[in-house]
């Protein structure tokens, strides 16, 4: 399991999709999930309103629909507990994945937003990378867990770790090696190969949990064109705010995909010993700015008739 922080500043905030929140809320913080599937993400906020807005404004944002009062202020030094339903192509995909989730401690407040995310490292990458595709974060954090016990906080599991301290007991990973993998598995009592497929699993969640980024400014291009369609299943075309929301969203994208491009046609880009494949990339973001001019011609032309 691994845990992401996004952290967006308040100023930059108003210029994001979600900008209305600073206007309407001085601070909100996520409490707990109620409901959680795709469109219909239902959540308990602590919230406290800026001078001279109340539960009622909230009707103004697109993406978040008040449902119920939960528990109103007694003083002004108080909050509101608010139950309320979210629908925002970053938190849909954070449910669709059926992997990952927000945790308590995602907030708003004077200092700007704080969004943290847990769940295995593939599906957390995919929600990660569509928040910087929409908006590129100013922080992004990463970290590992481990829920089997408060004393190991490592990458593996606990089976895992007992198997590469076994190995490395047994000089495997010196240089050179002091014994073989047919030696080890021996000595445990299973196949050669299945030692084999442990360590070089072993290896591999160590290299990801040490090397792997969630802030990275090259993003695969077929993964972008799958996010680029997840955004446009959530939006109905009957809805012109939704459909005006859609098109903000993939205006930012486009400038993300196009800063991208940049990068790659940089004579000191990293990997530059392979031309074909920088060309390769460069064509197929291309081809998904677009792709992007496309769905946003669609949904204008239907939501206009």
């Amino acid at each position: 399991m691994r845990e992401v922080t996004l952290f967006w500043k308040r100023d930059r905030i108003k210029h994001l999709d979600i900008g209305e929140l600073t206007n309407i809320f001085k601070q909100a913080e996520f409490i707990s999930y109620v409901k959680r599937v795709p469109k219909d993400i239902r959540i308990i906020l602590k919230v406290n309103f800026c001078d001279g807005k109340s539960p009622e404004d909230i009707t103004d944002l697109h993406f978040l629909e008040l449902l119920d009062v939960i528990l109103e202020p007694r003083d002004t030094s108080d909050s509101y507990l608010l139950l309320v339903k979210l629908n925002h192509s970053v938190s849909n995909l954070n449910a669709r994945t059926n992997g990952t989730s927000s945790i308590p401690g995602s907030r708003l407040d004077g200092e700007g937003l704080t969004y943290i995310i847990q769940g295995p490292p593939i599906k957390l990458r995919l929600v990660s990378t569509l928040a910087r595709l929409i908006a590129q974060p100013d922080r992004v954090s990463a970290r590992s867990l481990d829920f089997n016990s408060t004393l190991n906080h490592s990458a593996l599991s606990t089976k895992q770790l007992k198997l590469a301290k076994f190995a490395y007991d047994r000089g495997f990973f010196d240089i050179p090696k002091r014994t073989r993998i047919s030696d080890l598995a021996s000595e445990i009592g299973l196949a050669r190969a299945t030692i084999s497929e442990h360590l070089a699993r072993i290896e591999s969640i160590l290299m990801d949990d040490m090397f792997s980024s969630y802030d990275e400014s090259y993003t695969d291009p077929k993964l972008v064109k799958s996010l680029i369609e997840t955004v446009t299943m959530e939006i109905e075309n009957d809805d012109m705010n939704l459909v005006d929301n859609m098109i903000h969203l993939l205006s930012n994208i486009k400038q993300s995909i196009s800063e991208q491009i940049a990068e790659l046609n940089k004579e000191d880009f990293e990997p530059k010993t392979d031309d074909e494949l920088i060309e390769l990339a460069v064509k197929e973001y291309e081809e998904n700015l677009s792709f992007i001019d496309e769905i946003v011609e669609e949904k204008f032309k239907s939501s206009s008739n």
